[in-house]
């Protein structure tokens, strides 16, 4: 059996033109035909599968049939998967099954005949085709009487198949319902809300563009989630929208994004049109909630609020909400193995800590920040005394242990702006952003001190030997930071290790005479040979 949209489009292919929207924009046409049924005397056929919320999908027909003088339902039969609900009982709802597949039609359609108006609209899915998360539909809708009455002299035929007894009482409510005028403001207000829903579409598809653009450009977690907020509540003229990201595993938050509609812009009116309660938005509170989710986990939340308390959000807002969720999804996927990626490859395995790659160019970033803004940048270095020992003595899995122990205490003693690295073996390194000697000099000596004061276990008590150097202090160059704190550390490991040393300026009598060096040893300032001590 053909569609009504087939019978249409084929037998008056000068009188309608089919128009390109989604499944919530026919659904939203629908019942904007419903809408205009203004006369007790309407006849009124409809086709569509019972899919939908229940409670609310019956209640409307119920509504609707109360309006009318009859409505004829063409729906799919009770063996339809996606059937979810059952038509109300009414006196003036006649419930038409066909068995032909799943829907009765390609699409939805509906006719309406009252004394002062009729017209009709029908649609057809097109296979394989896609907008955004719904299926891609093709419509027409006329208000001429020729087309209106080919739908309903081929949808009486199909009526008399399935239930002939109605067929005497359906020509007698169509002579009741033939149009004696025609309303130009019925069918002006149905063109004109047409034409607001298509522009409405359009506006929402290209902000869904916007947002799959500006996402899938990069790889900074942040800017996906600040590009994606800013976006949804532009395009929805929101008050205020936020995207909550959920750490991996936790509920706890691990970033968060927020947008305020700019002074001087005016609020939409809210929208008066219903929706699905499986959305999740909360009506009494003005919010659409819509959770992110990937591979059945949920990962975040996206929340718009609007300024009227009262607002019920469009469908078509609802599915730019959940498209843009889906595409979240998937970037923040991404962001994140981009992120491990890239933590993997500057941290250190064992120890968790920056590699030493990573240490030189943070040295150098930070190095570069220090003579942009004229402050002092220090660096402290730190040995595990006797780590040779501690393997040959209790295995190397001790050793490694004490390693981690370590790095451990190091990230609990400095700030979170300090940067911890493993410099290499059993050496650590913690660069000082805008820290002077004297500062550094005090972070060295509370980081030795919790080394000393903390037993490892099955290995006991371990000590660091410490070197501290600041530019640009004591050294000129970034190399010469390093080499300064180097020497201190070895100073403090010729001086009896468990120390901190600091080099604090350096003297010279000619091009080739012996050096001094200004040393702290624990506070203490002490006077050293200039020749370089040997490396134990």
């Amino acid at each position: 059996m053909h569609s009504l949209y087939y019978v249409l489009t084929s037998q008056h292919r000068e009188e309608v033109t089919p128009v390109r929207g989604n499944e919530q924009t026919v659904s939203r046409l629908l019942r904007y035909f419903e809408d205009i049924v203004t006369e007790p005397a309407a006849l009124v056929i409809e086709g569509r599968c019972l899919k939908g919320e229940p409670s609310r999908e019956a209640e409307r027909l119920a509504k609707f049939a109360s309006a009318s003088r009859r409505v004829y339902l063409f729906s799919c039969d009770t063996d339809c998967d996606a059937r979810s609900w059952q038509p109300p009982s009414s006196p003036r709802l006649t419930t038409l099954a066909e068995r032909d597949y799943h829907a009765i039609e390609s699409g939805p359609f509906i006719v309406a005949m009252e004394q002062t108006f009729c017209g009709l609209l029908a649609s057809r899915a097109l296979q394989g085709q896609t907008n955004g998360n719904m299926a891609a539909h093709e419509m027409v809708w006329t208000f001429d009487p020729n087309v209106v009455f080919t739908a309903i002299e081929y949808l009486l035929a199909r009526l008399n198949v399935h239930q002939p007894h109605e067929r005497q009482r359906f020509e007698t409510l169509l002579k009741a319902s033939t149009p004696r005028s025609s309303s130009l403001r019925l069918a002006l207000a149905f063109t004109n809300k047409v034409a607001e829903l298509m522009q409405r579409q359009n506006e929402l598809e290209m902000a869904t563009n916007r947002i799959s653009s500006a996402i899938s450009g990069t790889l900074e977690l942040e800017s996906i989630l600040q590009s994606a907020v800013e976006e949804v509540g532009s395009a929805l003229n929101a008050r205020r929208a936020a995207l909550v990201l959920w750490q991996e595993g936790t509920n706890m938050p691990e970033g968060m994004s927020i947008y305020e509609r700019p002074e001087g812009v005016r609020p939409d009116q809210a929208s008066k049109e219903s929706l699905d309660d499986d959305v999740g938005q909360d009506i009494n509170q003005g919010l659409l909630e819509v959770p992110i989710s990937y591979r059945g986990a949920t990962i975040g939340e996206l929340v718009v609020e609007d300024d009227a308390n009262s607002r019920i959000w469009e469908d078509e807002e609802v599915l730019m909400v959940r498209t843009a969720s889906d595409q979240l999804a998937v970037a923040i996927s991404h962001a994140r193995l981009f992120r491990q990626v890239q933590t993997q490859a500057m941290t250190d395995s064992l120890t968790g800590l920056y590699n030493h790659r990573y240490f030189q160019e943070r040295l150098d970033r930070e190095k570069k920040l220090a003579d942009r803004r004229d402050e002092p940048v220090s660096l402290i270095l730190l040995d595990l005394d006797h780590l040779k020992q501690i393997n040959d003595t209790h295995g190397h899995r001790s050793g490694d242990m004490a390693l981690r122990h370590v790095a451990t205490i190091m990230r609990s003693v400095v700030r979170e702006v300090d940067v911890c690295a493993r410099y290499g073996g059993e050496e650590f390194v913690v660069i000082l952003p805008h820290c002077d000697r004297e500062g550094a000099i005090k972070v060295a000596e509370r980081v030795r001190e919790a080394i000393a004061s903390s037993p490892v276990e099955r290995v006991g008590q371990i000590t660091a030997s410490i070197g501290v150097a600041t530019y640009p202090q004591g050294a000129k160059s970034k190399e010469e930071l390093v080499e300064m704190a180097d020497r201190a550390m070895y100073l403090a490991k010729a001086a009896g290790r468990n120390r901190v040393r600091t080099l604090a300026h350096r003297r010279y009598k000619g091009a080739n005479a012996e050096q001094t060096e200004s040393t702290i040893d624990n506070g203490k300032q002490e006077i050293f040979n200039s020749s370089p001590a040997k490396k134990p």
